[in-house]
């Protein structure tokens, strides 16, 4: 709520000196668009501070990341590590509309039974391409961030999603399988 945007280079500038001082490793951001990217990158670079990571919302359902011209392909071509939050969006991408658990409480009930109905063929693909391998919906969720290049950091509150993570890693999309849901994904309109 206090944020201003002439607080951001006085404060870049900061954290460029920490990484020069040896203080820490590596400096990375979030929530940065490419024309941003791009400048923070180049003003780094200046200073001889290499910029490790963006972080962003990157999932099925928020596919903006990967359109071209995004901050996928700047992170690709500028050599920054792509960080996916909310891989699984807030849930939704890891539970079938046949999950015989309560719907989650609060907001993200109401999410849920708006969005659901709509991710019907997206979900239907899921379940597709994760039959006969390990970790269900949300290892195919996690998969499609990994075939963009991007590290996803899903949020993990009970012991199945751990197994379900760490399942995800045992296999990975095809690129055929990686475009067919890049197709359903950029075709949604949920507003995530």
């Amino acid at each position: 709520a206090r944020y201003a945007p002439w607080q951001e280079d006085p404060l870049l500038e900061g954290l460029a000196d920490l990484v020069q001082q040896g203080e820490v490793a590596a400096l990375g951001v979030s929530n940065m668009g490419p024309r941003r990217l791009r400048a923070v990158h180049r003003r780094l670079a200046e200073r001889g501070v290499p910029l490790s990571s963006l972080q962003v919302q990157l999932s099925l359902l928020a596919p903006n990341p990967i359109q071209p011209g995004g901050v996928a392909e700047v992170c690709r071509e500028l050599g920054i590590r792509l960080i996916a939050y909310s891989p699984l969006a807030l849930g939704l991408l890891s539970r079938s509309d046949q999950d015989p658990r309560p719907l989650p409480p609060g907001p993200r009930c109401a999410l849920f039974r708006r969005l659901g109905p709509r991710l019907e063929p997206l979900r239907r693909a899921m379940a597709e391409l994760a039959d006969g391998r390990p970790g269900g919906l949300a290892a195919v969720a996690l998969n499609w961030c990994r075939a963009h290049g991007a590290l996803p950091i899903p949020g993990l509150r009970r012991p199945e999603q751990v197994d379900q993570a760490a399942a995800a890693l045992a296999w990975n999309l095809s690129e055929e399988e990686r475009r067919r849901l890049d197709d359903l994904a950029l075709g949604l309109e949920v507003g995530m």
